[in-house]
């Protein structure tokens, strides 16, 4: 993948919202689409195949951020078609193991999401992803942490974990100025949805998102 890409997050909490949404980010350029957290706690894993078929050729990221028993949903997500799904990096080096073994197994990437990562251990832990055979790399504030924490920000610590590592690197962000400091600072890709998909003149407002991003690039 050309970089820098960018991952459109489907976050609704049904899949008719979720077809949506993914037709809007179609349109807009996204590279890859998510089938977002929220929407696979509501419908169930069973949506990632809607996922496929919403997004035809544009790969589905299975955002499962994956703790405990993990290569049942690795190994679920591929055969459903998705091409990358979520492990949460802070949980024990087995489910990582499990997800990576996933993967090589079912043909499924495996992205490490550093959520609820200590600032301070963030590039230590990026190293030992990366030894653990992980394919890319999130930076990811969640709302909740947000909402308590407003100082903090996407592109923190992003520079650190790039130079820590060799493998793609992205951030979840809110906003513009959140991409363009990450990728400034060295990531991947960008992964964004809300809360520019449920605003107004949402198309327009992606596309010109998206087409910000691929303007960075060298």
């Amino acid at each position: 993948m050309k970089k820098p890409w960018v991952q459109i997050a489907i976050d609704t909490l049904n899949a008719e919202k979720a077809q949506q949404y993914t037709g809007i980010a179609l349109k807009a350029g996204a590279d890859w689409i998510e089938a977002g957290t929220p929407l696979l706690y509501y419908e169930g894993i069973g949506v990632i195949e809607k996922m496929v078929k919403f997004s035809g050729d544009v790969p589905v990221v299975a955002d499962f951020k994956a703790q405990d028993g993990v290569y049942k949903y690795f190994a679920e997500a591929a055969r459903q078609g998705a091409k990358v799904a979520t492990v949460l990096a802070q949980m024990n080096e087995g489910s990582i193991k499990e997800a990576v073994r996933a993967g090589k197994e079912h043909g499924i990437q495996v992205c490490a999401d550093l959520f609820s990562v200590p600032p301070e251990e963030l590039a230590q832990k990026a190293k030992a992803m990366e030894a653990l055979g992980v394919d890319y790399l999130l930076k990811h504030l969640g709302m909740d942490e947000t909402k308590y924490y407003p100082e903090r920000k996407c592109s923190d610590y992003v520079k650190e974990i790039v130079e820590a590592v060799s493998i793609p690197v992205g951030v979840s962000t809110f906003g513009i100025e959140d991409a363009l400091e990450s990728l400034a600072a060295g990531a991947s890709f960008i992964v964004q949805g809300e809360p520019i998909l449920s605003s107004e003149n949402a198309l327009e407002k992606l596309t010109a998102f998206i087409a910000a991003v691929k303007a960075t690039a060298n």
